[in-house]
Protein backbone atom coordinates (compact mmCIF):
# COMPACT_ATOMS: atom_id res chain seq x y z
CA UNK A 1 0.00 0.00 0.00
CA UNK A 2 1.03 3.46 -1.01
CA UNK A 3 2.04 5.85 1.72
CA UNK A 4 -0.43 8.00 1.03
CA UNK A 5 -3.10 5.70 0.54
CA UNK A 6 -2.41 4.39 4.34
CA UNK A 7 -2.75 8.16 5.19
CA UNK A 8 -6.16 7.92 3.74
CA UNK A 9 -6.73 5.06 5.28
CA UNK A 10 -6.19 6.43 8.91
CA UNK A 11 -7.75 9.81 8.31
CA UNK A 12 -10.99 7.60 7.73
CA UNK A 13 -10.52 6.08 10.53
CA UNK A 14 -9.67 8.24 12.82
CA UNK A 15 -12.60 10.74 11.26
CA UNK A 16 -15.12 7.49 12.46
CA UNK A 17 -13.87 7.24 15.90
CA UNK A 18 -14.14 11.26 15.97
CA UNK A 19 -17.74 10.86 15.05
CA UNK A 20 -18.42 7.99 17.30
CA UNK A 21 -16.71 9.52 19.96
CA UNK A 22 -19.86 12.62 20.23
CA UNK A 23 -23.25 11.18 21.54
CA UNK A 24 -25.17 13.90 19.65
CA UNK A 25 -25.60 15.10 16.25
CA UNK A 26 -25.38 18.23 14.74
CA UNK A 27 -28.51 20.43 15.47
CA UNK A 28 -28.98 18.64 19.06
CA UNK A 29 -29.40 21.39 22.17
CA UNK A 30 -26.09 20.78 23.31
CA UNK A 31 -23.00 23.02 23.66
CA UNK A 32 -19.85 21.03 22.09
CA UNK A 33 -16.41 21.40 22.97
CA UNK A 34 -13.84 19.08 20.76
CA UNK A 35 -10.36 18.78 22.43
CA UNK A 36 -8.38 18.14 18.87
CA UNK A 37 -5.09 16.76 20.61
CA UNK A 38 -2.38 14.17 20.21
CA UNK A 39 -3.22 10.79 21.72
CA UNK A 40 -0.59 8.79 20.37
CA UNK A 41 2.48 10.54 18.68
CA UNK A 42 5.74 12.69 20.20
CA UNK A 43 3.41 15.40 21.93
CA UNK A 44 1.13 12.86 23.64
CA UNK A 45 3.02 12.84 27.08
CA UNK A 46 3.03 16.58 27.26
CA UNK A 47 -1.04 16.69 26.16
CA UNK A 48 -2.91 13.64 25.21
CA UNK A 49 -5.32 12.41 27.25
CA UNK A 50 -4.50 14.55 30.15
CA UNK A 51 -5.60 17.56 27.80
CA UNK A 52 -9.10 15.64 27.57
CA UNK A 53 -9.46 15.57 31.53
CA UNK A 54 -8.30 19.03 31.72
CA UNK A 55 -11.25 20.20 29.44
CA UNK A 56 -13.76 17.62 31.09
CA UNK A 57 -12.64 19.31 34.62
CA UNK A 58 -13.53 22.97 33.26
CA UNK A 59 -17.31 21.47 32.59
CA UNK A 60 -17.74 19.53 35.17
CA UNK A 61 -16.22 22.51 37.84
CA UNK A 62 -18.53 25.18 35.66
CA UNK A 63 -21.30 22.90 36.36
CA UNK A 64 -21.57 20.71 33.07
CA UNK A 65 -24.54 22.89 31.24
CA UNK A 66 -24.89 26.54 29.81
CA UNK A 67 -27.88 28.72 28.69
CA UNK A 68 -30.04 25.47 29.33
CA UNK A 69 -27.75 23.00 27.06
CA UNK A 70 -25.19 20.48 28.54
CA UNK A 71 -22.04 21.11 27.50
CA UNK A 72 -20.19 17.46 25.99
CA UNK A 73 -16.65 16.99 25.34
CA UNK A 74 -15.37 14.88 22.15
CA UNK A 75 -11.98 14.00 21.38
CA UNK A 76 -9.55 13.13 18.65
CA UNK A 77 -6.57 11.91 17.58
CA UNK A 78 -4.73 14.17 15.46
CA UNK A 79 -1.20 12.54 16.14
CA UNK A 80 0.87 15.97 15.86
CA UNK A 81 0.05 15.90 12.11
CA UNK A 82 -1.35 19.37 10.38
CA UNK A 83 -2.88 17.78 7.63
CA UNK A 84 -4.98 15.50 10.04
CA UNK A 85 -5.89 17.98 12.27
CA UNK A 86 -7.46 19.99 9.17
CA UNK A 87 -9.14 17.22 8.18
CA UNK A 88 -10.88 16.39 11.75
CA UNK A 89 -11.54 19.70 12.37
CA UNK A 90 -13.78 20.45 9.04
CA UNK A 91 -15.69 17.84 9.73
CA UNK A 92 -15.98 18.38 13.82
CA UNK A 93 -17.42 21.64 12.32
CA UNK A 94 -19.09 20.53 9.24
CA UNK A 95 -20.70 17.84 10.30
CA UNK A 96 -20.51 17.14 14.18
CA UNK A 97 -21.52 20.37 15.59
CA UNK A 98 -18.51 21.63 17.49
CA UNK A 99 -18.95 25.13 18.86
CA UNK A 100 -15.15 25.64 20.19
CA UNK A 101 -12.04 23.30 19.28
CA UNK A 102 -9.52 23.36 21.71
CA UNK A 103 -5.93 22.15 21.97
CA UNK A 104 -4.15 21.61 18.33
CA UNK A 105 -0.26 20.55 19.53
CA UNK A 106 0.85 21.46 16.27
CA UNK A 107 1.28 25.36 14.80
CA UNK A 108 0.40 24.63 11.42
CA UNK A 109 -2.21 22.65 11.71
CA UNK A 110 -4.01 25.56 14.35
CA UNK A 111 -3.31 28.53 11.41
CA UNK A 112 -5.01 26.39 9.09
CA UNK A 113 -8.12 25.43 11.74
CA UNK A 114 -8.01 29.26 13.00
CA UNK A 115 -8.85 30.69 9.43
CA UNK A 116 -11.37 27.58 8.85
CA UNK A 117 -12.93 28.47 12.21
CA UNK A 118 -13.60 31.84 10.93
CA UNK A 119 -14.62 31.34 7.36
CA UNK A 120 -17.23 29.03 9.46
CA UNK A 121 -18.54 31.34 12.00
CA UNK A 122 -17.11 28.95 14.80
CA UNK A 123 -14.65 29.76 18.01
CA UNK A 124 -11.33 28.55 17.96
CA UNK A 125 -9.44 28.37 21.60
CA UNK A 126 -5.82 28.19 20.85
CA UNK A 127 -4.24 26.41 23.86
CA UNK A 128 -1.63 24.98 23.35
CA UNK A 129 -0.15 25.49 19.56
CA UNK A 130 2.50 28.22 19.89
CA UNK A 131 3.37 30.15 16.78
CA UNK A 132 2.64 34.16 17.43
CA UNK A 133 1.70 34.39 14.13
CA UNK A 134 -2.43 33.50 15.52
CA UNK A 135 -2.32 36.62 17.53
CA UNK A 136 -0.46 38.53 14.88
CA UNK A 137 -0.95 38.41 11.28
CA UNK A 138 -3.82 35.36 11.44
CA UNK A 139 -5.75 36.92 13.96
CA UNK A 140 -9.37 36.61 13.31
CA UNK A 141 -12.33 37.82 15.24
CA UNK A 142 -13.60 34.45 16.67
CA UNK A 143 -10.39 33.40 18.24
CA UNK A 144 -8.22 33.88 21.02
CA UNK A 145 -4.55 32.95 21.70
CA UNK A 146 -4.76 31.37 25.26
CA UNK A 147 -1.64 29.76 25.66
CA UNK A 148 1.63 31.35 25.71
CA UNK A 149 3.58 31.29 22.32
CA UNK A 150 6.68 31.13 20.82
CA UNK A 151 7.94 34.60 21.43
CA UNK A 152 7.20 34.93 25.13
CA UNK A 153 8.99 31.63 25.89
CA UNK A 154 11.98 32.58 24.20
CA UNK A 155 12.37 36.05 25.14
CA UNK A 156 11.38 35.24 29.36
CA UNK A 157 13.98 31.65 28.59
CA UNK A 158 16.83 34.42 26.96
CA UNK A 159 16.39 36.88 29.54
CA UNK A 160 17.07 34.43 32.19
CA UNK A 161 20.00 33.12 31.19
CA UNK A 162 21.17 36.67 30.78
CA UNK A 163 20.80 37.09 33.95
CA UNK A 164 23.12 33.87 34.90
CA UNK A 165 26.06 35.22 32.48
CA UNK A 166 25.00 32.97 29.57
CA UNK A 167 24.41 34.81 26.33
CA UNK A 168 25.32 32.75 23.63
CA UNK A 169 23.01 29.76 22.57
CA UNK A 170 22.97 26.26 20.65
CA UNK A 171 19.44 25.86 19.61
CA UNK A 172 18.64 22.06 18.47
CA UNK A 173 15.23 22.48 17.22
CA UNK A 174 12.47 20.67 16.03
CA UNK A 175 11.65 20.88 12.38
CA UNK A 176 8.19 21.85 11.98
CA UNK A 177 6.27 25.24 12.57
CA UNK A 178 7.18 25.36 16.21
CA UNK A 179 10.78 25.02 15.75
CA UNK A 180 10.78 27.44 13.28
CA UNK A 181 8.85 29.95 15.16
CA UNK A 182 10.56 29.31 18.14
CA UNK A 183 14.09 29.81 16.44
CA UNK A 184 13.32 32.98 15.53
CA UNK A 185 12.23 34.41 18.54
CA UNK A 186 15.17 32.98 20.16
CA UNK A 187 17.25 35.01 17.40
CA UNK A 188 15.60 38.12 17.65
CA UNK A 189 15.89 38.00 21.84
CA UNK A 190 19.51 36.80 21.70
CA UNK A 191 20.14 39.66 19.50
CA UNK A 192 18.28 41.84 21.78
CA UNK A 193 20.05 40.84 25.04
CA UNK A 194 24.02 40.89 23.18
CA UNK A 195 24.65 37.70 22.69
CA UNK A 196 24.73 35.55 19.65
CA UNK A 197 23.22 32.17 18.03
CA UNK A 198 26.32 30.15 17.34
CA UNK A 199 24.12 27.68 15.42
CA UNK A 200 20.78 26.36 15.08
CA UNK A 201 20.08 22.61 13.92
CA UNK A 202 16.77 21.46 13.30
CA UNK A 203 15.36 17.35 13.67
CA UNK A 204 12.91 15.74 12.74
CA UNK A 205 9.94 14.63 14.71
CA UNK A 206 9.98 11.55 16.33
CA UNK A 207 13.94 11.30 16.06
CA UNK A 208 15.78 8.73 18.04
CA UNK A 209 19.03 9.69 17.90
CA UNK A 210 20.66 13.15 19.01
CA UNK A 211 24.37 12.16 19.10
CA UNK A 212 25.47 14.63 16.40
CA UNK A 213 23.52 17.59 17.57
CA UNK A 214 24.74 17.21 20.56
CA UNK A 215 28.20 16.60 20.23
CA UNK A 216 28.40 19.48 17.94
CA UNK A 217 26.26 21.81 20.77
CA UNK A 218 29.09 20.55 23.09
CA UNK A 219 32.37 21.51 21.07
CA UNK A 220 30.33 24.70 20.47
CA UNK A 221 31.73 26.59 23.08
CA UNK A 222 27.97 28.23 23.30
CA UNK A 223 27.16 28.98 27.21
CA UNK A 224 23.58 27.25 26.53
CA UNK A 225 22.41 24.96 24.52
CA UNK A 226 18.61 25.44 23.55
CA UNK A 227 16.40 22.31 23.67
CA UNK A 228 13.30 22.87 21.96
CA UNK A 229 11.69 18.97 21.82
CA UNK A 230 8.23 18.68 22.75
CA UNK A 231 7.49 15.19 25.07
CA UNK A 232 8.92 11.82 23.78
CA UNK A 233 11.41 14.18 21.27
CA UNK A 234 12.54 16.08 24.39
CA UNK A 235 12.71 13.09 26.87
CA UNK A 236 14.57 11.21 24.23
CA UNK A 237 17.61 14.33 23.97
CA UNK A 238 17.76 15.25 27.56
CA UNK A 239 18.96 11.09 27.87
CA UNK A 240 21.26 11.05 25.82
CA UNK A 241 22.99 14.41 27.14
CA UNK A 242 23.41 12.57 30.46
CA UNK A 243 25.38 10.02 28.18
CA UNK A 244 27.68 12.77 26.90
CA UNK A 245 27.88 14.19 30.32
CA UNK A 246 26.50 17.42 28.69
CA UNK A 247 24.24 17.32 31.60
CA UNK A 248 24.92 17.31 34.72
CA UNK A 249 27.70 20.11 33.85
CA UNK A 250 28.78 23.42 35.42
CA UNK A 251 29.95 24.15 31.42
CA UNK A 252 27.21 24.20 29.80
CA UNK A 253 23.48 24.63 30.66
CA UNK A 254 20.13 23.02 29.01
CA UNK A 255 17.25 25.03 28.81
CA UNK A 256 14.31 22.87 27.59
CA UNK A 257 12.25 25.19 25.62
CA UNK A 258 8.91 23.22 25.85
CA UNK A 259 9.50 21.66 28.69
CA UNK A 260 6.37 20.29 30.59
CA UNK A 261 5.93 18.65 33.90
CA UNK A 262 5.83 15.26 32.53
CA UNK A 263 9.02 15.30 30.88
CA UNK A 264 10.24 16.05 34.64
CA UNK A 265 8.60 12.86 35.96
CA UNK A 266 9.60 10.84 33.20
CA UNK A 267 13.29 11.34 33.25
CA UNK A 268 13.87 12.23 37.25
CA UNK A 269 15.14 14.75 39.45
CA UNK A 270 18.53 13.55 38.90
CA UNK A 271 19.47 13.83 35.32
CA UNK A 272 17.50 17.12 35.04
CA UNK A 273 18.31 19.07 38.25
CA UNK A 274 19.42 22.94 36.95
CA UNK A 275 17.65 22.73 33.80
CA UNK A 276 15.70 26.19 33.33
CA UNK A 277 12.26 26.04 32.00
CA UNK A 278 9.42 28.80 31.49
CA UNK A 279 5.63 28.23 32.72
CA UNK A 280 2.37 29.71 32.71
CA UNK A 281 0.97 27.65 35.46
CA UNK A 282 3.22 24.96 38.27
CA UNK A 283 0.06 22.61 40.22
CA UNK A 284 1.88 23.82 43.59
CA UNK A 285 1.89 27.68 43.19
CA UNK A 286 -1.86 28.50 45.36
CA UNK A 287 -4.48 27.26 46.81
CA UNK A 288 -6.26 27.84 43.53
CA UNK A 289 -3.83 25.41 41.22
CA UNK A 290 -3.20 22.43 43.93
CA UNK A 291 -7.43 22.09 44.45
CA UNK A 292 -7.43 21.40 40.74
CA UNK A 293 -4.05 19.69 40.33
CA UNK A 294 -5.60 17.26 43.37
CA UNK A 295 -8.85 16.42 41.10
CA UNK A 296 -6.93 16.08 37.57
CA UNK A 297 -4.50 13.61 40.04
CA UNK A 298 -7.52 11.77 41.29
CA UNK A 299 -8.27 10.64 37.17
CA UNK A 300 -4.92 10.54 35.77
CA UNK A 301 -2.40 9.64 38.81
CA UNK A 302 -0.42 12.67 37.65
CA UNK A 303 -0.23 15.97 37.85
CA UNK A 304 -1.06 18.41 35.17
CA UNK A 305 1.19 20.47 33.05
CA UNK A 306 1.18 23.68 31.86
CA UNK A 307 -0.17 22.77 28.37
CA UNK A 308 -3.12 20.60 29.67
CA UNK A 309 -4.20 22.87 32.29
CA UNK A 310 -4.34 25.93 29.72
CA UNK A 311 -7.54 24.14 28.32
CA UNK A 312 -9.15 24.33 32.02
CA UNK A 313 -8.35 28.13 32.46
CA UNK A 314 -9.56 28.58 28.81
CA UNK A 315 -12.68 26.61 28.70
CA UNK A 316 -13.48 28.37 32.02
CA UNK A 317 -13.38 31.81 30.29
CA UNK A 318 -14.59 30.58 27.60
CA UNK A 319 -18.10 29.31 29.00
CA UNK A 320 -18.01 32.11 31.80
CA UNK A 321 -18.11 34.20 28.23
CA UNK A 322 -20.85 32.13 26.53
CA UNK A 323 -23.11 32.86 30.12
CA UNK A 324 -22.29 35.95 30.04
CA UNK A 325 -23.65 37.02 26.25
CA UNK A 326 -26.43 34.81 26.43
CA UNK A 327 -25.03 32.76 23.05
CA UNK A 328 -22.05 30.52 21.69
CA UNK A 329 -22.30 33.29 18.68
CA UNK A 330 -18.12 33.27 18.20
CA UNK A 331 -18.00 36.77 17.42
CA UNK A 332 -20.11 37.90 20.43
CA UNK A 333 -18.54 35.85 22.87
CA UNK A 334 -14.47 36.86 21.83
CA UNK A 335 -15.76 40.69 22.05
CA UNK A 336 -16.67 39.52 25.88
CA UNK A 337 -13.79 38.26 26.49
CA UNK A 338 -11.70 41.14 25.41
CA UNK A 339 -13.63 43.50 27.75
CA UNK A 340 -13.55 41.67 30.49
CA UNK A 341 -10.78 40.72 33.38
CA UNK A 342 -10.31 36.66 33.50
CA UNK A 343 -9.06 34.12 35.51
CA UNK A 344 -6.01 32.38 34.76
CA UNK A 345 -5.77 30.08 38.25
CA UNK A 346 -5.65 32.68 40.17
CA UNK A 347 -4.04 35.54 38.73
CA UNK A 348 -6.16 38.13 36.86
CA UNK A 349 -5.36 38.32 32.88
CA UNK A 350 -6.65 40.10 29.96
CA UNK A 351 -7.45 39.87 27.07
CA UNK A 352 -6.15 42.18 24.24
CA UNK A 353 -7.67 43.51 20.56
CA UNK A 354 -5.31 40.99 18.79
CA UNK A 355 -6.63 37.82 21.03
CA UNK A 356 -3.59 37.64 23.12
CA UNK A 357 -4.06 36.58 26.41
CA UNK A 358 -1.91 38.23 28.95
CA UNK A 359 -0.88 37.07 32.04
CA UNK A 360 2.78 36.42 33.83
CA UNK A 361 5.09 33.72 32.94
CA UNK A 362 6.97 32.02 35.63
CA UNK A 363 11.10 31.44 35.26
CA UNK A 364 11.72 27.91 37.20
CA UNK A 365 14.51 25.79 37.79
CA UNK A 366 14.25 22.26 38.37
CA UNK A 367 14.85 21.19 41.82
CA UNK A 368 17.27 18.72 42.79
CA UNK A 369 16.67 15.39 44.68
CA UNK A 370 17.42 16.86 48.15
CA UNK A 371 15.42 20.05 47.80
CA UNK A 372 12.22 17.90 46.77
CA UNK A 373 10.74 17.36 50.06
CA UNK A 374 7.29 15.46 48.79
CA UNK A 375 6.34 13.51 45.51
CA UNK A 376 5.63 15.97 42.46
CA UNK A 377 7.60 19.06 44.09
CA UNK A 378 9.77 19.02 41.05
CA UNK A 379 9.94 22.78 40.43
CA UNK A 380 11.35 26.26 42.39
CA UNK A 381 10.14 29.44 41.16
CA UNK A 382 13.27 31.53 40.54
CA UNK A 383 11.72 34.85 39.28
CA UNK A 384 8.34 36.03 37.97
CA UNK A 385 8.17 37.50 34.61
CA UNK A 386 5.75 40.36 33.97
CA UNK A 387 3.14 40.03 30.86
CA UNK A 388 4.00 43.12 29.33
CA UNK A 389 7.38 41.77 29.46
CA UNK A 390 6.27 38.15 27.93
CA UNK A 391 4.13 38.62 24.78
CA UNK A 392 5.14 41.07 21.87
CA UNK A 393 3.64 44.39 22.46
CA UNK A 394 0.62 45.40 21.04
CA UNK A 395 2.24 48.36 19.26
CA UNK A 396 4.16 45.79 17.33
CA UNK A 397 1.10 43.49 16.24
CA UNK A 398 0.67 43.04 12.94
CA UNK A 399 -2.83 41.97 13.46
CA UNK A 400 -5.25 43.51 11.02
CA UNK A 401 -7.92 44.24 14.19
CA UNK A 402 -5.68 45.82 15.96
CA UNK A 403 -5.21 48.77 13.09
CA UNK A 404 -8.99 48.02 11.84
CA UNK A 405 -10.95 51.29 11.09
Amino acid sequence: MHVASKFTCAVAAIMMAAAASGTAQAGDKVLRIGVLTDLSSFASTAMGQGSVVATQLAVKDFGGQVLGKPIEVISADMQSKPDLAATLAQRWYDVDGVDVIVDVPASAGALTIQRMASEKHKMFLATVAATSELSGKACTPTSIHWGIDAVGTAGSMVAAMKQENAKNWFLIMPDYAIGKAMAAAAETAVARSGGKIVRTIFFPPNSTDYAEYLLQAQNSGADVIGAGGIGKDLVTLIKEAVEFHILPSSKQRLAAFLMNLSDVNAVGLKTLQGVWLVQDFYWDTNDQTRTYAKKFFAIQQKMPNFTQSANYSGVTAYLTAVKAVGTEDPTKVVAWLKSHTLDHFGEPTIVRADGRALFDVGLYQVKSPAESKYPWDYLKLVRTIPADQVFTPLSQSTCPLVHKG
